[in-house]
């Protein structure tokens, strides 16, 4: 194809097919191209080639004979027609003997951009030769640029299809941040008036001088259960508030991993009996004085979040906890046979306030903040945190930690 300049040079460098059964017309018009300057030029006199050769050659003019056997220069421009691109401009400069306004008309209608009858001045023909050359190199000029625009009205259309996209995602977004917000409200609320409200209404009791010794205890280690949850909903908010701000600092030191599960299995032996759950520690044998370089107090709160979740939502069957040693990295798990998660809401498992659905918030106890920590941690301990759950068969939270062979500056 020509390129899209009015500069003489792009003109000589077009491409021409000569279609005229009589090889001295042909002669004639070759010459006076090669005189011009013009170097792709090709010729046919036998009309049954001009297609193979119009595949092969993509000129970008052709001068056409019109009386000719085999087929016409009518013939020829029809069956021409579906084989030029419908938004292309290929120009057809009929050259014959038949002078008549017929002759022309039927030209011009069946395809033909310029008509010049025999015998013609090469002056001329040279002049609407190179007409020709120029308007077909300006269509080039405005298809590639309705290209270009069309290229650019499409990356704008998904430009602003995009923004409409985040914009409906942060509308969304906003709204369910205004419902998170409502809800943090009330279960923040709930969980500081409720323990608050059983020391309050128990120590109130404790005044009363007709307490048997018996009831005083009771009611003493009712309140110790209220202050104990008091105080864990007020480190949750407090630890959440120090992942969100990224104010967290690690301390880094050796522990002896299994001792630490001792002590964890310690603490939560007596809420699985309550329940009824076998509690159960799967340990590497090989691996008794393990020693991992970690923040051990964000490690027990790690565990203790996965295991408190765990029994929270558990009614009947097992709590597993145990960890898995690999060369570079150590693998923490906590398994339970408890309600599961469905599919949709473990992807936002992990965000502030979540326990799965409303129905869930209501029915058990919590701020709802444990997994948000639990992921806050393991990323402060450059570790990730999954899970893996189905709905009424349980779940698994699992974590890697990497192992340091030194204390890590």
């Amino acid at each position: 194809m020509i390129e899209t300049m009015k500069d003489e040079s792009v003109f000589l460098n077009a491409r021409i097919l000569i279609v005229d059964d009589q090889q001295p017309n042909v002669d004639l018009l070759e010459g006076f191209l090669e005189m011009q300057g013009y170097s792709e030029v090709k010729s046919i006199t036998d009309s049954r080639d001009v297609f193979r050769l119009f595949e092969s050659f993509k000129p970008d003019l052709i001068l056409l004979d019109l009386a000719m056997p085999y087929f016409t220069g009518y013939e020829i421009m029809d069956k021409l027609k579906p084989m030029i691109d419908p938004n292309t401009f290929l120009p057809i400069l009929v050259l014959s003997a038949n002078i008549s306004v017929e002759a022309k008309q039927k030209a011009l209608s069946e395809g033909a951009s310029d008509f010049l009858s025999k015998p013609f001045d090469l002056t001329e023909v040279g002049l609407r030769i190179r007409n020709l050359l120029y308007a077909r190199s300006l269509h080039i000029q405005l298809a590639d640029q309705n290209q270009q625009l069309e290229e650019r009205v499409r990356e704008r259309t998904q430009e602003l299809q995009k923004l409409a996209e985040d914009l409906l995602a942060a509308k969304n977004k906003a709204e369910a941040s205004d419902r998170l917000k409502s809800s943090f409200l009330q279960t923040i609320s709930h969980e500081i008036r409720t323990p608050m409200n059983g020391i309050l209404g128990f120590a109130s009791l404790l005044s009363s001088p007709d307490l048997t010794e018996t009831e005083k205890f009771e009611f003493i280690s009712l309140m110790e259960v209220s202050a104990d949850r008091l105080i864990n909903t007020i480190t949750d908010y407090v630890d959440i508030s120090m992942i969100n701000s990224d104010n967290l600092e690690t301390s880094y030191q050796r522990i002896n991993v299994k001792k630490l599960i001792y002590e964890i299995e310690n603490k939560y032996t007596n809420a699985c009996k309550n329940k009824h759950l076998s509690f159960n520690l799967h340990l590497p044998s090989d691996l008794t004085e393990f020693e991992l370089i970690t923040d051990q107090n964000f490690l027990r709160s790690i565990l203790s979040h996965l295991l408190a979740n765990a029994i929270k939502f558990t009614k009947t069957g097992s709590i597993d906890l145990g960890y898995t040693v690999e060369p570079s990295v150590v693998t923490f798990f906590v398994t339970d046979t408890g309600i599961g998660i469905d599919e949709e809401l473990q992807k936002k498992i992990f965000e502030n306030f979540i326990q799965g659905d409303d129905s869930i918030t209501r029915i058990f106890e919590g701020s709802g903040l444990g997994l948000s920590i639990c992921q806050g941690f393991v990323k402060k301990l450059d570790g990730t945190i999954e899970i893996k759950s189905a709905l009424g068969k349980g779940s698994t939270f699992s974590f890697k930690l990497p192992i340091y062979t030194d204390i890590p500056v």
